[in-house]
């Protein structure tokens, strides 16, 4: 799998979640077809993957954690009735 940083891709989507909500660091990231968008907040990290195309894979998400939350922290997955979207929540 291969995370790759399109954040300059999707500008206008980064300045607008920094103006219009309590994020200090937004990247964006390609994997294969899904998009997955990471925000840190003052207490918070937050990753949601969304793939319009197929249900998300387990996989991916472990390799989301692995790669994105660096520390043996707890965190909390909701993910919809479809599985097309995910979201993992955990605290700094």
């Amino acid at each position: 799998m291969h995370l790759i940083n399109v954040t300059n891709t999707y500008s206008d989507l980064v300045q607008n979640q920094l103006n219009s909500t309590s994020a200090q660091y937004i990247k964006v990231y390609s994997l294969g077809n899904s998009s997955v968008v990471y925000t840190e907040t003052d207490s918070d990290i937050e990753i949601v993957i969304e793939n319009h195309d197929r249900k998300i894979k387990d996989e991916e998400v472990e390799f989301l954690i692995r790669r994105l939350i660096h520390d043996d922290r707890s965190y909390d997955i909701t993910i919809d009735k479809t599985k097309k979207i995910i979201a993992i929540t955990c605290k700094k």
